[in-house]
């Protein structure tokens, strides 16, 4: 039995991404009024511990001239691609991934873990 499941995303966009894959959670507070703290500062926590975010994805390599110069630009992947490896816990929990997941899975990833 694997001990994870690795997953292969795409999001519109950076923003949707995080807030699947992070949490913002409360780090300092106004104590001031200790019977109601005011939240001052907060950061975003990952929900998954192995997040690998991809830069561009080629989807149709560039074609060049021996020279090197380009004849044709590459054409890129539309989307915001990240890589998730859940592992299997209770503290991981890979449904939330479903519905970002690339249908179908890569037959060769981008990236993969090594």
């Amino acid at each position: 039995m694997t001990m994870f499941t690795d997953y292969y995303l795409k999001f519109a966009d950076k923003a949707e991404a995080d807030s699947v894959l992070y949490t913002e959670v409360p780090i300092a507070w106004d104590n001031s009024d200790p019977e109601n703290p005011v939240v001052t500062e907060t950061e975003q926590r990952q929900n998954y511990r192995n997040i690998d975010v991809l830069p561009l994805v080629v989807d149709v390599p560039g074609e060049y001239a021996e020279d090197g110069s380009e004849i044709r630009p590459p054409q890129y992947a539309l989307g915001y691609h990240v890589n998730v490896r859940c592992l299997h816990s209770e503290t991981e929990d890979g449904s939330a991934l479903e519905p970002y997941k690339v249908d179908p899975t890569p037959a060769t990833p981008a990236r993969v873990w090594a």
